[in-house]
């Protein structure tokens, strides 16, 4: 279809689209002066508009994807833009088509955005897409899709994200068989991603279903930040991306999905983080009750209902059972259209949210409770009803009783236990005992953790003592003549600074970029191993090649560090960046990203308790290949062994600062 044939089917569409159904017709064929096929186009965007009840921002226009791309869409499959070649369509949206193409340059499959020819020259469509690529590509959370590129070739612009596989949060209300812990996993990672895009100063405005996604290893992905608005827009700007005219009517400054919008979005108000928090709430409400909380026959009773109506209660009555008490109060604070009555930064919501999740945990272990993580959604509306409390009060007080004299013997007992573990450990690592040094490491290891991202995992004993035994190692090394230990640490110094700047660029926990060589290359910046593996970080050459590191330059430090800043920075897009993703971003380093991958999706398969991080495979290890047992399963626990000495130089006789400190001097 060329321009101006889609130049005219918009103007007859635009005057015939508020008439009355009965006059269309008529209309249509005067306008349409005996041209068949320009009438025929006319009528399925027509049919389009009527089935687009869902959106108040988009016209059919925007929306009717045949019509839009009947042409150009069998044309595309096979074709390349820039390094990407197009495999096949995946779908559409008012923002432009979405294709899976493979990136030529770094292999890899992607999802491919692209913003059709014909529409380029309308500007505030364009400038639409550019504010898309805009506020996602300066997100980089393991909740949000990942942006890799966002360019322009031969008129054309698209955006290269992460091509994920999994389904929707639409699929799986479809599905009707998410557990409570399932559902309360989702809306935690979808507030944590928000939390990140908050703190950049941006605000989604198009929290749905549709655009929550959930990756078939658990991770959940906020999509399509189409209509994010960046908080700090000046007025102007504002006013500019929120005045659209549609048909005959003016829309303000109303962008959403109108099921979903907040009281503010609908009456076309300035809106903040509290939208979002609004339209988790409802997509929250709807997956607990099965049911949006509002509703109505058209758009304009929509409105109407998120503007004057209460939905209704979640659970019906206040439920009885303690373990989903909270969970109707939560959604209503989120539903509050008041926005100063409502939750006011998604940690809020989200603190509550793990208060819930804490309590179903505990009501889990609990054999009398009805209550449990993987208590199914629709399980859970049919316990609110009829619950009766324990009323016996005889039951009460023994119990009581019995709680009274376990408590006395526990502390009693802690009091004598805690004189032993409260002591001050000696100074140095070879003073400690064997307890000790287990005490030393889990501290060290918490500490670690904490600086590789959020949401540490407390490890077990036996994780703790695979740690111990490389500290061990370290310590006292088997090889006669071999380097000690402070002159394997005194070579780091003079690469830090190097390594500091690229790693923060890519806004990489920097503890990574350091001890990352010590435990490749112990700072030797060309060594070479048995497999080829060459320079401080211990790039293949064809992976150096891949980077943009020739041959002849696998010895430069300057042309190293930015290499694995970007390899790194790739696998987090892929894996994460809390601080359990980050120990699989070391593992992928070592392995692979696509074997740690198809590692976690057996285990989640097979273990109740999974939990996606490197430890849980270590637990698992002896399930998985020879490989990981002989030499993966230790490259994780090797690094935390190196951070914690380079992190304790005192503890451990080296004449250096902690090396963290050399790459932050203002820690100093």
């Amino acid at each position: 279809m060329t321009p101006e044939r889609w130049q005219r089917v918009e103007e007859i569409f635009q005057g015939t689209v508020d008439l009355p159904e009965t006059e269309r017709p008529s209309a249509l064929a005067n306008a349409c002066a005996g041209d068949l096929e320009l009438q025929r186009e006319t009528t399925s965007l027509l049919e389009a508009h009527e089935a687009a009840v869902d959106f108040l921002e988009e016209s059919a226009l925007e929306l009717d994807a045949d019509v839009l791309i009947r042409e150009g869409d069998e044309r595309r499959a096979g074709i390349r833009i820039a390094h990407y070649e197009i495999l096949e369509r995946l779908g559409s949206g008012g923002m432009g088509e979405v294709y899976l193409a493979r990136d030529e340059r770094l292999a890899r499959l992607v999802a491919l955005k692209i913003l059709p020819t014909y529409f380029v020259s309308e500007a505030e469509r364009l400038r639409r897409f550019q504010t898309e690529a805009r506020a996602a590509s300066a997100l980089n959370h393991a909740n949000i899709l990942t942006v890799y590129e966002v360019g322009e070739s031969h008129d054309t612009h698209f955006i290269a994200t992460e091509y994920i596989e999994g389904e929707t949060i639409r699929d799986l209300i479809a599905g009707d068989h998410l557990t409570l812990g399932e559902t309360l996993d989702i809306v935690s990672q979808l507030l944590n991603g928000l939390s990140a895009a908050h703190a950049a100063g941006i605000v989604h405005r198009d929290i749905k279903p549709e655009n929550v996604m959930r990756r078939k290893d658990g991770t959940v992905k906020i999509l399509d930040f189409g209509i994010a608005k960046l908080i700090e827009d000046s007025a102007s700007e504002l006013s500019a991306l929120t005045s659209r005219v549609t048909g005959r009517t003016e829309l303000g400054a109303v962008l959403g999905t109108i099921a979903y919008i907040s009281p503010e979005q609908a009456r076309g108000l300035p809106v903040d983080e509290r939208t979002d928090i609004w339209s988790v709430g409802v997509v929250l409400y709807e997956v607990l009750a099965g049911q949006r909380p509002f509703s109505g026959a058209t758009n304009a009773d929509t409105i109407v209902s998120i503007l004057e109506r209460t939905p209704a209660p979640l659970f019906g009555d206040e439920p009885k059972v303690r373990a989903l008490a909270r969970l109707p109060r939560i959604v209503s604070k989120a539903l509050s259209k008041d926005v100063d009555e409502r939750y006011q930064t998604v940690a809020d919501m989200l603190a509550d949210l793990e208060t819930v999740k804490r309590e179903i945990s505990a009501a889990s272990r609990t054999k009398r409770s009805r209550v449990t993580a993987d208590t199914t959604v629709t399980n859970a509306r049919e316990l609110t009803r009829g619950v009766s409390p324990l009323r016996n009060a005889f039951s009460i007080a023994a119990i009581a009783v019995i709680a009274i004299l376990v408590i006395a013997g526990v502390i009693l007992y802690r009091r004598s236990a805690s004189r032993v573990a409260d002591a001050p450990l000696p100074t140095t690592y070879a003073q400690m005992n064997e307890a000790q040094r287990l005490r030393f490491i889990s501290e060290q290891e918490q500490r670690v953790s904490s600086m590789m991202g959020e949401r540490p995992v407390k490890l077990n004993d036996e994780a703790l003592r695979a740690i111990k035994a490389v500290v061990d190692r370290y310590v006292t090394p088997s090889q006669p003549g071999a380097p000690s230990l402070a002159e394997t640490y005194a070579r780091a110094p003079a690469y830090i600074p190097v390594i500091a700047k690229e790693f923060n660029a890519r806004r990489i926990p920097i503890i990574i970029g350091v001890y990352l060589p010590m435990i490749e290359s112990a700072y030797t910046p060309c060594y070479e191993n048995e497999a080829g593996a060459k320079g401080l970080f211990q790039f293949l050459p064809t992976t150096a090649e891949q980077y943009g590191v020739a041959r002849a330059d696998m010895c430069d430090v300057n042309k190293m560090a930015p290499a694995a800043a970007h390899y790194i920075a790739d696998r987090m897009a892929e894996l994460g960046d809390d601080s359990q993703s980050m120990t699989l971003v070391l593992l992928s380093y070592n392995r692979g990203a696509n074997s740690v991958l198809d590692n976690l999706r057996m285990l989640r398969e097979t273990d109740a308790n999974y939990e996606r991080n490197f430890w849980t495979l270590f637990a698992n290890r002896d399930k998985l290949d020879p490989g990981f047992r002989r030499e993966s399963a230790y490259y994780v626990p090797a690094f935390f062994a190196a951070a914690i000495i380079g992190e304790n130089p005192q503890a451990f006789g080296l004449n250096t600062p902690p090396l963290s400190n050399i790459a932050n001097p203002a820690r100093e």
